[in-house]
C-alpha cells in the first residue's frame, strides 16, 4: 500500500507533516522518501507500527502503549524508544508543529 504521507486535521496530536514524505509499508518495514532532502529512509517493524500511527494522527501515549503491546516491552523502555523515534522525526521535520 502506498501513501503520499498527507494528513489533515489540527489538534494536539501527533502527525506527519503533511507533503514532507512519500512512503511505502513493504512486509514489516516501512521505506519513506524525504520530499525536502530527496533521501530515502528505511523504518523498521517497530518503526512501522509508530509511522503507521502517525500517518492517521496519534498521540505520545498511544505510541508508547503500541510498543509496549506489540512487541512485549517494559513501559520505561517503549517511552524511551517512541521519544527517540520522535526526536529523530522532528530533527527531520517530518512531524507538524
Amino acid at each position: 500500500m502506498e501513501h503520499d504521507g498527507t494528513t489533515t486535521g489540527t489538534g494536539p496530536d501527533l502527525r506527519l507533516r503533511e507533503g514532507a514524505v512519500s512512503w511505502r509499508e513493504i512486509d514489516d518495514e516501512v521505506v519513506v522518501l524525504d520530499l525536502e532532502r530527496s533521501e530515502y529512509l528505511s523504518v523498521n517493524a517497530s518503526g512501522a507500527v509508530l509511522w503507521s500511527l502517525l500517518a492517521a494522527g496519534t498521540t505520545r501515549d498511544a505510541l508508547v502503549d503500541a510498543l509496549v503491546d506489540r512487541f512485549d516491552l517494559d513501559r520505561g523502555r517503549g517511552e524511551a524508544d517512541v521519544d527517540a523515534f520522535l526526536a529523530s522525526a522532528r530533527e527531520r521535520d517530518l512531524l507538524e508543529g
